[in-house]
C-alpha cells in the first residue's frame, strides 16, 4: 500500500510517496517531515475516507495520508 505526504507550500502542491516495505522510501519521508516541521510547517493525519484528522509531531510511516502546511507569515 502506498502511503503519501502531501506538502503545501510556496511553490504548489507536492507529493511524496512511500511504501513501508521499502526502508529507503520510509527514511526520505521522515527526512522530509523532520525538516519541514523544524522549519514550522504543521503536519496533519488524514483519517480514512478524508475525514478531518489531528495535529502530529512525529512521523509515523503507517499513517496512509499526511499533509504538512508551510507556515503563515504576515505583519
Amino acid at each position: 500500500m502506498a502511503h503519501v505526504m502531501r506538502i503545501m507550500g510556496g511553490s504548489g502542491d507536492t507529493k511524496l510517496i512511500w511504501d513501508v516495505d521499502k526502508k529507503d522510501e520510509v527514511q526520505a519521508a521522515r527526512d522530509t517531515f523532520d525538516k519541514l516541521t523544524t522549519k514550522g510547517y504543521k503536519a496533519f493525519a488524514v483519517k480514512k475516507g478524508g475525514a478531518q484528522g489531528e495535529m502530529i509531531t512525529k512521523f509515523d510511516p503507517d499513517l496512509e495520508k499526511i499533509i504538512l502546511a508551510a507556515p503563515i507569515s504576515g505583519g
